[in-house]
This record gives C-alpha cells, structure tokens and sequence, in this order.
C-alpha cells in the first residue's frame, strides 16, 4: 500500500508541475493546457505566527487517464514548516454531483504547500464544478484552521 500511496504522490505531483508549468496532458496523449482558476482569498494565519499567512490562491486542473487532478498551492518560508489538512467539498453544476475529498501534506519550506486531489472524472463528472476549501494547520504546539474560500473549476 505505501508503494501505491507513494507512487500516486509522484504521478499527481508530476501533472501538478506540468500544470503549473503550462504544460498539460490529456488521456489522449495530446498535449492540451492545463487550466488555473482564481478562488476566493482562504486566508488564516500560519501555525509558525512569523510565517507567510497560510494562502490557498487557485485551483490548477487538468484530466489524464480517466481521472481528475486538482491542485491547491500555498506558500510557507518559516524552516521548520507544518502539517496542512485540506478538505475539498465540489458540486457539479451540471450532473447536481457531490462529494468531499481530503489532503494532508507536510510543508517544508523553502518549497510552497500542495494539496493534490485525484477524482475519477466518472464521480465528479465534466463542466463547471464549484468548489469549496477549508484547512486547518498545525505545528507542534497548536492548531489554526484557515477561513473556507469558493471558486469554480472546469472538467474538461
């Protein structure tokens, strides 16, 4: 199982730096731009006070074999970095689909956070799809969660 969870880990964070870079990728093998939404601000303070603000800005998509990756990044410089939860609630406008999916990451900084989600296009369906994120972040002493912030995505 760690295998699986590790090597699904490196493919999402793979499309999601090819995402970030312009790049994309389409199960058809031809390249097709992966798309960036705005999100409304999810501002909450780090956990580490003196750090960045935790900040989730936008959403990066794109599909490839049959699935649905998302990305969520967040900027952290404080060295000793932090546990970041990320809950992701979506609502298919079109198909009236729901559900819920979860992200822990660790941030290390000097490298920004990433929350990766990975849904079958089959369950959350094409088109426009709104969605909804709340974080809650820790350190070794406390927990601090983020205000919730919307925006809306595109399946292709």
């Amino acid at each position: 199982m760690a295998r699986t969870t590790t090597f699904t880990r490196l493919a999402t964070a793979a499309l999601a730096l090819a995402a970030a870079a312009g790049l994309g990728l389409s199960g058809t093998g031809e390249a097709a731009a992966s798309r960036e939404f705005p999100v409304s601000n999810c501002i909450g303070p780090s956990p580490n006070v003196i750090d960045l603000p935790f900040m989730v800005r936008r959403a990066i998509v794109d599909t490839y074999a049959g699935n649905a990756y998302i990305a969520a990044d967040f900027p952290s410089y404080f060295p000793g970095g932090y546990q970041s939860s990320l809950r992701m609630d979506w609502h298919n406008q079109s198909t009236g689909k729901r559900g819920s999916k979860l992200s822990n990451t660790r941030v290390r900084p000097p490298y920004q956070g990433v929350h990766y989600f990975v849904i079958p296009v089959s369950q959350i369906g094409r088109g426009r799809v709104d969605v909804t994120f709340s974080a809650v972040n820790s350190n070794a002493l406390w927990s601090v969660p983020s205000t919730s912030c919307r925006g809306t995505i595109v399946v292709p």
